[in-house]
């Protein structure tokens, strides 16, 4: 008897065995982390259908954007003498405007939308603002009654404050005066890089508790956030900027960063109203003093 043989016919039986057996296991992980993946997105979903969330469709696609690189020769403290009718003060890379004649809106006294922001526009591209041709409308809060335009870089706004026009209405719904924010001249640094989906950006949300019960997504759009700040020069990258709303109080902002999925938790520029407000004041005519008491005395007896 060849027991060689028979010990090497063995030894390859058991090895063939051995190899089908390890594709099958291969093959069943795949098909199981492939389905865990689905299944996993499905139960976000439907969890946050169970806490009364309310969501627009959520695209899953991924772009491609670079990052950006502003240069801060432009300034607004330099160029704020160019702006009439108006009173200004530049604090901490902020100019605060509070205008001569107020802007009226028409409003809808339903639901408080905005019905037409042609008067803002026009007063933008007509030269009141700093640059204004380089920002464009990104959410009104009604609650706060405010209307925020964003700086547009490489086609995309910067959400973070650090590009932003703010403009306040009074009771009346006029603009009354705003909050202005640049951040500089913008440019493509590098390649492009893959950024996570809408869908992946609200999930994270959710699973870091960002996302309370019975509210509503608003808003999500892909934005711009400063990473990155140097004396002569700033670096941008890109940020979901996510908008909660709940009833009866202010719209909540969220921002995730489109490369790592990671949630901002702290704004890039910190406004400080109430102090500029007060320089502006006792820079104003007396006209325009009275039209703020008057503005106050109508606060009070609404509330």
């Amino acid at each position: 008897m060849d027991f060689r043989r028979i010990k090497i016919i063995f030894i390859l039986t058991f090895a063939a065995l051995n190899i089908y057996l390890l594709s099958v296991l291969l093959e069943k992980n795949a098909t199981t982390l492939s389905f865990g993946s689905e299944s996993t997105t499905l139960n976000i979903e439907e969890a946050m259908k169970a806490d009364d969330i309310s969501f627009p469709t959520l695209s899953t696609d991924q772009e491609k954007i670079p990052l950006l690189k502003t240069d801060k020769g432009a300034s607004l403290e330099t160029d704020q003498s160019k702006l009439v009718n108006q009173t200004t003060v530049f604090e901490d890379g902020v100019l605060f405007s509070t205008l001569s004649e107020p802007i009226p809106l028409e409003i809808d006294v339903e639901d408080l939308t905005i019905v037409d922001r042609t008067p803002i526009t026009d007063f933008i591209l007509q030269g009141n603002v700093l640059y204004g041709a380089e920002y464009s409308f990104l959410t009104y809060l009604p609650l706060k009654r405010q209307l925020v335009y964003a700086q547009v870089a490489n086609s995309i706004p910067i959400g973070d404050s650090t590009g932003s026009i703010t403009f306040n209405l009074d009771p009346d719904y006029e603009v009354i005066s705003y909050e202005q924010t640049f951040a500089g001249v913008a440019e493509v640094q590098g390649s492009s890089r893959t950024v996570i989906s809408q869908k992946r950006a609200v999930e994270a949300l959710y699973l870091n508790n960002q996302v309370p019960a019975n509210s509503t997504v608003r808003m999500v759009q892909l934005t711009y956030y400063r990473t990155l700040s140097l004396s002569d020069m700033d670096i941008y990258s890109p940020m979901w900027y996510i908008e909660i709303e709940i009833e009866n109080a202010p719209v909540e902002i969220r921002r995730v960063d489109a490369l790592t999925g990671s949630i901002i938790t702290t704004s890039s520029v910190s406004l400080p109203s109430a102090e500029a407000q007060i320089k502006v004041k006792t820079t104003n005519s007396s006209a325009l003093l009275m039209e703020e008491e008057e503005s106050t005395e109508t606060d009070n007896a609404l509330d």
